[in-house]
């Protein structure tokens, strides 16, 4: 009785010192219509965390979750992927995309693959394969 109470009290005080991260991200010479917008934000703890652009808030009207593939003193990478994005210059029924945040030195990287794109402008273009590098702060 007295481990089980005690492994309680630890458990729930390491859940309160637990604390949910901030960041912001700008990827520079983004466009305000590219598959992969200029600024970007990440909040949540541990495997819980949700991304936040100008797209997303487009097609979802607020941030949506992430799936984190890693999250450790070194770096934070996280996978989400959009459905059915339309913009004036294409359509992607599929995009996905990977942000990696290396915490050490505040650089990220983010990468878009849409398997299928419709690009308006160039037609013969069967898919697209986007990316960006920029920093991270926390907020």
């Amino acid at each position: 009785m007295r481990i089980a109470i005690v492994s309680t009290a630890i458990a729930l005080l390491s859940a309160s010192s637990a604390v949910a991260q901030d960041w912001a991200c700008s990827f520079p010479g983004q466009r305000v219509d590219d598959w992969i917008r200029g600024q970007m934000f990440v909040s949540g703890e541990g495997q819980n965390i949700t991304v936040f652009d100008s797209l997303i808030n487009e097609a979802h009207g607020g941030p949506i979750p992430a799936k984190v593939t890693a999250n450790n003193d070194k770096r934070l990478t996280a996978k989400w992927t959009l459905k059915r994005i339309e913009q004036r210059h294409g359509f992607a029924p599929r995009i996905d995309y990977t942000l990696t945040y290396l915490k050490d030195t505040g650089r990220a990287n983010i990468t878009a693959i849409a398997p299928t794109l419709e690009d308006y402008n160039n037609s013969d273009r069967a898919g697209g394969n986007f990316g960006a590098s920029g920093t991270c702060k926390p907020r």
